[in-house]
């Protein structure tokens, strides 16, 4: 009896084991400023930013720049506006908790810019490139 309680408990631990797996994988990253201070890269590929941040909402080329887009929007009616005051108004009113943009050349990654609500209630821009620091300040009142 002893042995039978430890193999269905074995069992039990390998097939919990297995869902999590699972679920992880398909699971797309909610992206925060922390991940993106941690993993973002200028010249990562395009297989390297959808392996790290999965697959983009929406690509498109902006002021002859190819951009991806992500975000965490929570209505499916969300018009896309690459407006700041747009996307500044969507992330106070909840519609969005974060918009990541990604620029290309050359099919690389040379500029993010992650937009978020600061503490402060203001919307926040946090911005790599390859000629300066990391920015990070407030881009609305």
């Amino acid at each position: 009896m002893k042995k039978l309680l430890i193999c269905l408990s074995l069992l039990l631990f390998l097939v919990a084991c297995s869902n999590e797996e699972t679920t992880n994988s398909n699971k797309e990253p909610f992206i925060t400023k922390e991940f993106v201070e941690e993993t973002a890269k200028v010249g990562l590929s395009y297989d390297k930013v959808r392996e790290i941040f999965g697959k983009e909402t929406l690509s498109d080329v902006v002021d002859h720049t190819e951009t991806w887009l992500y975000d965490s929007a929570k209505h499916n009616e969300l018009e896309y506006n690459p407006s700041l005051e747009v996307i500044a108004d969507a992330i106070k009113s909840g519609k969005l908790d974060y918009q990541l943009y990604i620029n290309f050349i050359d099919k690389k990654a040379f500029m993010y810019s992650y937009f978020y609500k600061g503490d402060d209630g203001k919307v926040w821009q946090y911005a790599i490139t390859p000629d300066a620091e990391p920015f990070s300040g407030p881009v609305s009142n």
